[in-house]
């Protein structure tokens, strides 16, 4: 069975997968020319995998992406936010986007001009919280019947 922890956890890892998913709209947009712009010189060294030359430690290094386990249970994760009304899912989608970008706890004082609201950051809490115990139930719906197909 799954806790509201273990849900909100799956939910942030599906919002990361999902940053490390190629957005093809924006890749054909980018593309101008079968040329490049830029025409790097040869007696500059050898470029390292991130595109810079070798003196470049401070870059960080592009993750990897995401591979079809990834996805699968990405969109399983997803697929239990349906569970909540839709202006919840909005709701759902802002905390866990927070917290995915590294937040501790989520800013509900922040989350209020997004979702219309100008009082009641704890209001936004609560229907947070009955929120992700819709999202959970159905969690735990799917994975008993999972379970019970296993069984027979």
């Amino acid at each position: 069975m799954y806790s509201f922890a273990d849900v909100e956890e799956r939910l942030i890892e599906a919002m990361l997968v999902m940053s490390r998913l190629s957005d093809r709209e924006a890749g054909w947009l980018r593309v101008k020319a079968s040329w490049p712009d830029i025409v790097r010189e040869r007696e500059a060294g050898d470029y390292d995998a991130r595109g810079y030359l070798g003196n470049s430690s401070d870059i960080p290094i592009k993750p990897l992406p995401a591979t079809r386990r990834d996805v699968d249970q990405m969109e399983q994760a997803f697929g239990w936010v349906l569970a909540a009304k839709p202006d919840d899912r909005r709701l759902i989608a802002l905390a866990i986007g927070a917290l995915a970008r590294g937040a501790k706890r989520v800013p509900w004082m922040q989350l209020r001009k997004p979702m219309g609201i100008k009082l009641g950051a704890h209001g936004l809490r609560k229907r947070y919280e009955r929120a992700m115990h819709l999202v959970t139930k159905a969690a735990n719906a799917q994975k008993c019947a999972e379970l019970a197909c296993q069984t027979l």
